[in-house]
């Protein structure tokens, strides 16, 4: 039986599909961010969520986009990970949107 890992592994996005992919995924925003940050840590989510005082099925609902850490939370993350949080709000291009940007850095 083939997973869907090895065949992605098999037949590697191209062009449009691999731009639309990045894309995607960079919009899953602070889920991503999390993740990004606790695997440049070399840490596992189960470490982690032990660092910041929480639970690896937490770390893992914040790395999926299922659920959104508090700030206290992402502050939490980003000590444990030796980043620096930032976190900002900025009047959206379509009238009425706003959107919140929150970004780490090292």
């Amino acid at each position: 039986m083939t997973t869907w890992r090895d065949h992605k592994g098999q037949v590697p996005l191209r062009g449009e599909a691999a731009r639309a992919y990045e894309a995607a995924r960079d919009e899953l925003g602070i889920g991503y961010l999390i993740l990004k940050a606790r695997v440049s840590a070399g840490l596992t989510q189960r470490e982690l969520a032990a660092r910041i005082g929480s639970s690896q099925p937490t770390v893992a609902r914040w790395e999926s986009g299922a659920q959104l850490p508090s700030v206290r939370s992402l502050t939490r993350i980003a000590e444990a990970t030796g980043f620096h949080l930032t976190v900002g709000l900025r009047r959206g291009e379509a009238p009425g949107r706003a959107f919140l940007s929150v970004g780490v850095q090292a």
